[in-house]
C-alpha cells in the first residue's frame, strides 16, 4: 500500500506544480502590446479640413448642426439623463464605473427596465469592480426586464495582474441622437448640488456634458 500512497503524493504534487506554474504563467505574461501614435497638427481647429480629418480618424463623420447642453452635478444630471431614457424609442446604451444601490440607483434601474420591457433594445456596461456596491436583486430585475447587463472584468485567477485594468468610461446614447458623457457614476453621493465622498476635494463639482443632434449620429 505505501508504493501506490507514494505515487498518489508525487501526482498531487506534480498537479500543483502544474497549477501554479499555469497561474504565473498567465498573470506574469506581457501586457497587450499598445501602438503609440503622434499626431501632428496640420489644420485648425474653425478650417473644413480639420473637421473632414476627424470624421476620418473617428470614423462617423462630423454633422453640422449639433447642440451640447452643459450640466453640473447631481441635481442637473441625473434628471436629464432619466428624462432621455423614458423617452427612448429604439435604443440604450448604457456604460459606467459607479453604479451603487440607493434611491438613484433605483430610479435608473427602474428606467431602463421599463424601456427594455416596452421593446426598446437596452445595453448596459458596468465596471466589475465600481458596481461592488450593487445589490444583486438589482441587476436580476434589471435582467428579467429584458435588459442586457454585462460587467466588465470580473476578478479571474487567470487575469488577476490585470485587475486594475477598469473601464472608468461614463457614457450613455439614446437612439443615436441624444449622448451624455462626463464625469459622474450613478450614486446617491452625486444626487445634490456638490457632494465630496467621491471627489478629489470638497466641493469639487461633477459636470457631464450631453450632444444632441437632430439626426443619428
Amino acid at each position: 500500500m505505501a508504493w501506490p500512497r507514494k505515487r498518489m503524493a508525487q501526482g498531487a504534487g506534480i498537479a500543483a506544480a502544474t497549477l501554479a506554474v499555469t497561474f504565473v504563467a498567465l498573470n506574469l505574461m506581457p501586457a497587450e502590446q499598445r501602438i503609440e501614435h503622434k499626431i501632428e497638427r496640420r489644420y485648425d481647429t474653425g478650417s473644413p479640413e480639420y473637421f473632414r480629418s476627424m470624421s476620418v480618424l473617428l470614423g462617423p463623420p462630423v454633422l453640422a448642426g449639433n447642440r451640447v447642453e452643459a450640466l453640473q452635478n447631481g441635481r442637473e444630471i441625473f434628471p436629464s439623463m432619466l428624462a432621455a431614457i423614458r423617452g427612448a424609442q429604439r435604443t440604450v446604451t448604457f456604460e459606467t464605473y459607479i453604479y451603487w444601490s440607493g434611491d438613484i440607483g433605483q430610479a435608473f434601474a427602474d428606467a431602463l427596465s421599463e424601456r427594455a420591457r416596452a421593446g426598446v433594445r437596452v445595453h448596459v456596461l458596468l465596471d466589475w469592480v465600481g458596481s461592488q456596491k450593487i445589490d444583486d436583486r438589482l441587476l436580476a430585475a434589471m435582467r428579467d426586464a429584458g435588459v442586457q447587463v454585462h460587467l466588465y472584468r470580473p476578478l479571474s485567477w487567470y487575469h488577476f495582474a490585470r485587475m486594475n485594468n477598469r473601464t472608468h468610461r461614463k457614457l450613455l446614447v439614446i437612439d443615436g441622437r441624444i449622448g451624455f458623457t462626463g464625469g459622474v457614476g450613478i450614486a446617491d453621493l452625486l444626487a445634490g448640488e456638490q457632494k465630496s465622498g467621491l471627489a478629489p476635494a470638497p466641493g469639487w463639482p461633477y459636470f457631464n456634458f450631453s450632444p444632441r443632434h437632430g439626426l443619428p449620429v
